[in-house]
């Protein structure tokens, strides 16, 4: 029958005080190392967050600086178009003021808003790099403010090719700036495409005006987030 040889391990040769320091080196090491990496990956992302906020920015002044524009325009437009509804009213309005008003309308404005950044950070999934809870609401409310006034300048558009268009190329020598039949302004067509117009001009101006308001309000939230 074979003998089994047992071997014993002779702890005491070993230097454990060594052992110990060179694991505890080699943790060192490692957490070192994954620290590293992780304060380099935050770095990143807050380097990208501020080049989101800078973008954002950048739409936000443009957007201003249109709707400050645009928002001048409607309001001299509505003053001098008032007087005229005023008119339409009482059966008072004139050949010539009725012809003025014509060369008005052939002319739509239209908002183009810049939302660039929103597009990128939208279609990259990086919006939960935005770590101010207040400023993401904001960019999300935004966002919904200009859908909703690409709507009504949709609608005014629409409002504008259907009616607004063919009567005045029926009704309209858009070079002459004259109407083709002396009494196409007394007609109710007439009076019903321009008052419609006029309503499409009050209800862009009123969200001009909101977007305007949300614009200037986002625009603060970005400067105290930006560094």
């Amino acid at each position: 029958m074979m003998k089994t040889k047992l071997f014993k391990w002779n702890l005491k040769k070993y230097n454990w005080g060594k052992l110990g320091l060179e694991l505890l080196v080699v943790f060192l090491g490692v957490t070192s190392g994954f620290l590293l990496n992780n304060w380099r990956e935050q770095q990143k992302e807050v380097q990208l967050e501020q080049k989101y906020i800078s973008g954002f920015l950048s739409d936000v002044n443009e957007n201003i600086e249109q709707l400050e524009e645009l928002n001048t325009i409607d309001s001299l437009w509505l003053k001098q178009a008032r007087e005229n509804v005023l008119a339409i009213q009482n059966n008072t309005l004139t050949l010539d003021s009725a012809e003025a008003m014509m060369k008005k309308i052939v002319v739509i404005n239209k908002m183009e808003p810049h939302e660039v950044t929103y597009e990128d950070i939208k279609n990259s999934g990086n919006l939960n790099l935005i770590q101010n809870f207040k400023l993401k609401n904001k960019i999300v409310d935004y966002q919904i403010t200009l859908k909703g006034v690409r709507f009504v300048d949709d609608y005014f558009y629409q409002y504008f090719n259907d009616f607004v268009m063919p009567f005045v190329f029926s009704e309209f020598n858009v070079l002459t700036g004259h109407f083709k039949n002396n009494n196409s302004f007394k007609s109710i067509e007439f009076s019903n495409v321009f008052i419609g117009y006029y309503s499409m001009v009050q209800q862009r101006s009123a969200v001009y005006k909101d977007l305007l308001s949300q614009s200037k309000e986002f625009k603060t939230i970005l400067l105290s987030s930006k560094n």
